[in-house]
């Protein structure tokens, strides 16, 4: 606790440096400029846990009419940090949140009392540089010119949400002013919108949505010398958690429950007879991540499937047979202690190898073969289609790069997809009122209620649906003005770059 508080105090002395602070943010907003300059200005708001549906609820009631409207269909886990990463494309995350393992070290960092902190009071490369266990600021926020108006913004909207939304939007359309006057395209963060929606309800998420509406209306009308194009994207979307407190849940009982020990290091693993793992307890989210040794995933994954929480548990595998080609990727996929599925990937060519004794109809995924085929080679276009639509959105791409270091550096062995309604239990606070918070609803799962979220743009025609790692590809001019602003663009995973008109129609 004392090297906690010493942290908040660096925090405190460190801000006034920062771009976080209110009077920083406003001091570098030009007061005035020529209204002649940059007639025509593009605005991209990224949401943080813009649901779909709750768009969908939105436009019922007129608000964004007009605007063109695809499903978003995120990352796996679909969490904010490491998906914000990745849409950027910019360098990678630690682990899938500040919670995270690094296999380097054999040690979890921010974990309890310290990951609610971090949460809630963003890092500063200040602290960080001193306090070197502290995580670093994510690189993604440098892709925007707006990202909050003082240092302790998250703390306050987790207490007030709806006021912290309001009083967010006042702060970047002011920022939109000024900015417009000296560049052409204007980025900024909302991170409002998910807090709302893990605190309220959808209903109160479409509220907020359409007074952003309203807002963006009123501002054009307002600032009549010039064009402004918006367009508006999240990182995830957001599921309806139906209380009871009983499905909020720590996994780690679960697992003992199931026989798998849970450390705090594969070192202290070494040390159990039997299963053991790390499992990491992120925030209020629909999924957990796991770390075990090669020799203990599959059986880590087994008995983790038996857990109440548990939907689906995606582990990386192995081939089910000789009948294979040599050097693929194989993911497994459990549900109530069967191995339903697996596949591989073949990095070469960018295709997927189906077994075809796979219970693939459990996973509610019309996948067909060849009479007396062992398995078949689906195309990554193939199967995006095939599976866009169904429960489980974008199933194998996604599954496949939740255990890639794409925009995470540290990427889980096993991934638990939380079962509707559960919840993890997450970060617990040392006063129990604290730990009921947040619970209204949440995101993460591979189910489609969180893994849907919405790009609304009023600058171009959308298809359907889009994986979010093609996001920059529909904007170039968010690419170069990222790039303006010291963003530099990883490359992302291989298969992201899907040619949305030559897909085949949605699957029936």
């Amino acid at each position: 606790m004392r090297r906690w508080l010493l942290v908040l105090l660096l925090s405190a002395l460190a801000a006034p440096a920062c771009d976080w602070e209110h009077y920083a943010m406003m001091n570098s907003i030009p007061a005035e400029g020529d209204s002649s300059l940059n007639p025509r200005v593009r605005v991209y708001l990224g949401l943080d846990g813009l649901s779909y549906d709750a768009v969908t609820r939105a436009r019922e009631r007129g608000a964004f009419d007009g605007w063109n409207l695809s499903r978003l269909i995120p990352m796996f886990p679909a969490t904010s940090d490491a998906s914000w990463t990745r849409i950027f494309h910019s360098a990678r995350f630690a682990g899938y949140e500040f919670g995270h393992y690094d296999p380097v070290k054999d040690k979890v960092y921010n974990k309890a009392l310290g990951g609610m902190l971090v949460h809630l009071v963003p890092p500063l490369e200040e602290v960080s540089f001193m306090v070197p266990d502290y995580a670093q600021t994510p690189a993604y926020y440098k892709a925007f010119d707006y990202h909050a108006s003082s240092y302790l913004d998250a703390l306050w909207s987790y207490d007030r949400p709806v006021y912290g939304y309001y009083r967010g939007l006042d702060n970047v359309f002011e920022a939109l002013a000024g900015r417009s006057q000296v560049q052409q395209t204007f980025t900024a963060y909302v991170l409002e919108t998910d807090v709302v929606g893990h605190i309220r309800s959808e209903e109160d998420v479409a509220d907020v949505l359409v007074s952003l509406s309203e807002r963006i209306e009123k501002f054009k009308r307002d600032h009549p010398e010039r064009t402004f194009v918006f367009t508006l994207f999240g990182d995830h979307g957001i599921d309806g958690i139906a209380k009871p407190e009983d499905k909020v849940v720590d996994f780690r009982d679960q697992l003992h429950s199931a026989g798998v020990t849970t450390v705090d290091s594969l070192e202290d693993a070494d040390k159990v007879d039997g299963p053991a793992a790390i499992a990491i307890l992120h925030t209020r989210v629909t999924y957990v991540a796991i770390h075990a040794r090669p020799r203990w995933i599959s059986e880590v994954a087994r008995r983790a499937s038996t857990c109440a929480a548990a939907d689906l548990v995606f582990a990386r595998g192995e081939a089910p047979g000789p009948d294979f080609p040599e050097g693929l990727e194989w993911v497994s996929v459990w549900r109530e202690g069967n191995r339903l599925a697996s596949f591989g990937y073949e990095a070469a060519t960018d295709s997927y190898f189906l077994p075809s004794d796979a219970d693939w109809a459990a996973l509610e995924l019309p996948v067909t073969f060849a009479q007396d085929a062992r398995y078949g080679v689906f195309s990554d276009e193939a199967l995006f289609s095939l599976s866009v639509d169904r429960t489980y959105p974008d199933f194998f791409f996604r599954a496949r790069t939740a255990f890639e270091p794409i925009s995470v550096e540290f990427p889980s062995d096993i991934v638990v997809s939380y079962r509707y309604p559960f919840m993890s239990v997450g970060y617990q606070a040392p006063i129990s009122s604290l730990n009921g918070v947040g619970t209204a609803g949440s995101h993460g799962a591979m189910e489609r209620l969180g893994s849907t979220a919405a790009l609304l743009s009023e600058e171009r025609e959308l298809p359907p649906v889009v994986r979010s790692d093609t996001l920059l590809g529909f904007f170039p001019a968010l690419v170069e003005h990222i790039q303006e602003r010291g963003v530099e663009l990883i490359p992302g995973a291989q298969g992201a770059e899907l040619d949305y008109d030559a897909l085949p129609p949605p699957a029936p």
